[in-house]
C-alpha cells in the first residue's frame, strides 16, 4: 500500500500540483497508512498457534493480480498520451480551490470518510479487547512447613 500512495504523490508532483504531493505523503503515506496497519494488528491474532498464519486463497489472489496487471500494461501502452501546453496553476490558487472545495462542495464526504476510519478504529479496539485470553492463575506464596510459631529464634 505505501508504493501506491508514493506512487500517487509521484503523480502530483510531475502534474506540478505542489500541495497534493505534500498532503499525500503527509496524510495517507504517514497517517492513513499507519492507521490501517494498527487496525490490522489489534484484529489479527497473530500469536494463537491455533490460527493459520497463511490464507487459503494465495493462488487466486496472485492470479487476479497478474491478470490486473496485464490488463493495466495494455491500456497503458496502447493508449496514445497527449501534451498539453497549459500550465497548471500556481501553488497558492490550487490550495485555495482545494480549501474551498473540502469547505464547500466536499465537506460531507470528507467527514463521512473520517467517521468511517473512526469506526474502523474503534471496532479493531473492540475486537482486539474482547478476545482476551483467561489470566492465569496466581501460584500460591510458599507454604512453610513448620508453623510460625513453634520456630525458636537464637
Amino acid at each position: 500500500m505505501l508504493p501506491c500512495f508514493v506512487g500517487v504523490a509521484g503523480l502530483f508532483g510531475i502534474l506540478e500540483a505542489h500541495f497534493f504531493f505534500v498532503v499525500q505523503l503527509l496524510i495517507y503515506a504517514g497517517a492513513i497508512l499507519v492507521l490501517i496497519l494498527f487496525a490490522l494488528m489489534l484484529t489479527r491474532d497473530v500469536m494463537n498457534p491455533n490460527v493459520p498464519q497463511n490464507n487459503r486463497h494465495a493462488m487466486q489472489a496472485a492470479a487476479l493480480c497478474a491478470a490486473l496487471a496485464l490488463g493495466s500494461c495494455y491500456v497503458l501502452i496502447s493508449e496514445r498520451w497527449g501534451a498539453t501546453v497549459s500550465l497548471p496553476a500556481n501553488a497558492a490558487d490550487q490550495t485555495r480551490a482545494l480549501g474551498e472545495a473540502l469547505i464547500g462542495l466536499y465537506a460531507v464526504p470528507f467527514e463521512v470518510a473520517s467517521l468511517l476510519l473512526l469506526a474502523a478504529l474503534i471496532g479493531a479496539i473492540v475486537l482486539a479487547k474482547s478476545e482476551r485470553e483467561p489470566e492465569p492463575q496466581i501460584p500460591p506464596l510458599a507454604v512453610a512447613e513448620e508453623p510460625l510459631d513453634e520456630l525458636v529464634v537464637v
